[in-house]
């Protein structure tokens, strides 16, 4: 089937026909794939997120709310998905990093452990900044590792780390 333009191609999908859908698949999966993985900057969950829009696409008929431009349509649907995933991602992470702590702190009044710094340095840094922190130099956890627990790429890590070791450090500093 030779296809002319994206309204053709629309006009084709509401009529359910599977060539134009192929079609559109050829014509947008590898765009649509750059733009997933600009957002959530992982090649596999690109391909996952994009696959399983195009199966929503055919399954549900989601092509039937197409008004104006197809590649307009596509890629801001594509954008709206991996923005969700990240969101859920985000608030995954979030509660994970609040039960981890809330099972440290039960830990801790069970049998309570020196400190090395003063509760109020360590209070100064931030979630990620104090979670960078514990995975690397408390579980000896490699960097590699530690960013992938915290959903975070190696070098947002290493950000982390280090700004969170300039805030011990300034920390120390005035405490004593």
């Amino acid at each position: 089937m030779e296809i002319l333009n994206d309204a053709y191609i629309i006009e084709q999908l509401k009529l359910g026909n599977k060539e134009a859908f192929e079609a559109v698949f050829k014509k947008y999966y590898k765009l649509l794939n750059v733009s997933a993985f600009y957002i959530l900057r992982d090649e596999m969950e690109a391909e996952d997120t994009v696959q399983g829009f195009f199966v929503d696409l055919w399954e549900r008929q989601l092509y039937t709310n197409i008004n104006s431009s197809l590649k307009a349509y596509l890629t801001t649907a594509i954008r709206n998905r991996c923005l969700k995933k990240v969101e859920s991602e985000t608030r995954t992470q979030k509660k994970l990093v609040d039960y981890k702590y809330t099972l440290t702190e039960i830990e801790e009044e069970e049998t309570p452990v020196p400190e090395i710094y003063p509760e109020k340095v360590l209070a100064d840094l931030s979630i990620q900044r104090m979670q960078a922190f514990t995975l690397v130099h408390y579980e000896h956890k490699k960097y590699k590792d530690a960013a992938l627990e915290m959903g975070i790429s190696i070098n947002s890590l290493k950000t982390h780390l280090k700004l969170a070791i300039k805030t011990l450090k300034e920390g120390l500093k005035s405490a004593k």
